[in-house]
């Protein structure tokens, strides 16, 4: 038999091989891994045909492989988390009342009073007691103290000396948390007080004056020496006894008293502060029996300032009209238009009487209002007013109308 070449022999091969990988199927590929989170379950078997398989470059689905730029690509996300809700929490509302003083009572400055009361419910902190002179704050000498609360029962009380610095009407206002409880007073001397006392009441310390103006001067007194009261007006510097730019002395006794003195025209030149003095038993004197006297500086301005466009009246928070009486009203009117001051006496909107008055070169004037006989007892304004349209300017007391 004839031997076939090498060349026969590996093409023979090569068929044989074809043949075979036509009847046959090939081998499945290794399947490729997908990452996705991790799971309790243990997978022990899979089925995976040819057709099921993806190719090894073929994409991850974008759900499966997103991750936020923020965290590292091994930390998954954080679980999102419901906001934090804050439990609206109401305010607490305060029940304060006042037992001690009541409405207008008489209080004795100088001697120790008792003041009490309660609160409902009983708050965290202190409450604060301040005594108020004409209605306003006079640089916080009344600010009496800081009561504490019984915890148990709500109640509160404090004694305290009421200084010598002011009588006549008064409030006293007790707060806590916002809520003010606020009580009429009427401050006085002792009757049997023994010692020289002078206290003013007009002007308060760090109110305005004008030069060339007419001052109102109002107070209390008790023992004067000489039964005398000296009044002195000194300018800068306002703290020695060299500059005295006006001075007046007058009788008086036990009880209030009244002056007034004109400001000098040239007291503002180069000076925007004074000083009021008023004692008895001698304006230089430095009599250690004189127990309390007046020493306090005052605003003052020239005419020309705008702050020298204002009204006063004598002692306002005193003013009580009584239906069908004719009340005297006191008051000073500085730069009124037209030279005229309307002087009005309202409650509500009602004007229950009206008097146009003319200030004199010191800006001094005087009047009386005459409220109807069948006028509503209650509280009232005095209304002083000047002008019209861009010039009206007014200025308005709290007053009293009597039965």
């Amino acid at each position: 038999m004839k031997k076939q070449s090498l060349p026969t022999a590996i093409l023979a091969i090569f068929i044989i091989l074809g043949l075979i990988a036509c009847g046959e199927p090939a081998p499945a590929p290794t399947p490729t891994a997908i990452p996705g989170p991790p799971t309790t379950e243990v997978v022990t078997e899979i089925e995976v045909t040819a057709t099921d398989v993806p190719p090894t470059n073929t994409a991850v689905p974008e759900a499966a492989t997103a991750v936020s730029t923020t965290l590292p690509t091994d930390t998954p996300p954080a679980e999102p988390t419901e906001p934090a809700t804050v439990a609206a929490t109401e305010p607490i509302s305060y029940t304060l009342t006042v037992d001690s003083p009541q409405p207008n009572q008489a209080i004795t400055v100088g001697r120790d009073f008792t003041f009490s009361g309660s609160v409902s419910p009983v708050p965290s902190q202190r409450l604060e007691v301040e005594l108020l002179t004409n209605g306003t704050s006079s640089n916080g000498e009344n600010v009496l103290a800081f009561a504490d609360v019984d915890a148990s029962t709500g109640s509160w009380q404090i004694s305290a000396a009421i200084p010598f610095n002011r009588t006549g009407p008064a409030t006293l206002h007790v707060r806590v948390a916002g809520v003010d409880t606020a009580v009429p007073v009427q401050l006085q001397l002792a009757e049997d007080e023994t010692r020289p006392i002078v206290i003013v009441n007009q002007p308060m310390g760090g109110e305005i004056i004008v030069a060339g103006q007419t001052l109102l001067i109002s107070g209390e007194s008790r023992n004067l020496i000489d039964d005398s009261i000296q009044v002195g007006l000194f300018g800068c510097p306002a703290d020695t006894d060299e500059n005295l730019e006006a001075d007046i002395e007058f009788s008086a006794g036990n009880g209030p008293w009244r002056a007034q003195i004109i400001v000098p025209e040239t007291a503002a030149a180069n000076c925007d502060t004074a000083r009021l003095r008023v004692t008895t038993g001698g304006l230089l004197s430095n009599n250690p029996d004189v127990f309390w006297d007046s020493d306090q500086l005052l605003t003052l301005v020239p005419p020309t300032d705008e702050r020298a466009n204002l009204f006063t009246v004598w002692e306002p928070a005193q003013l009580t009209f009584a239906p069908g009486r004719a009340t005297e009203v006191v008051g000073t009117a500085v730069n009124p238009i037209d030279s005229t001051v309307l002087v009005e006496l309202v409650q509500g909107d009602v004007v229950l009487a009206s008097v146009t008055v003319t200030p004199d070169v010191f800006g001094y004037w005087e009047t009386s209002l005459t409220p109807p006989a069948d006028a509503a007892p209650g509280e009232a304004q005095l209304r002083l007013s000047t002008g019209t349209n861009d010039t009206y300017r007014e200025t308005t007391f709290p007053v009293t109308l009597g039965s």
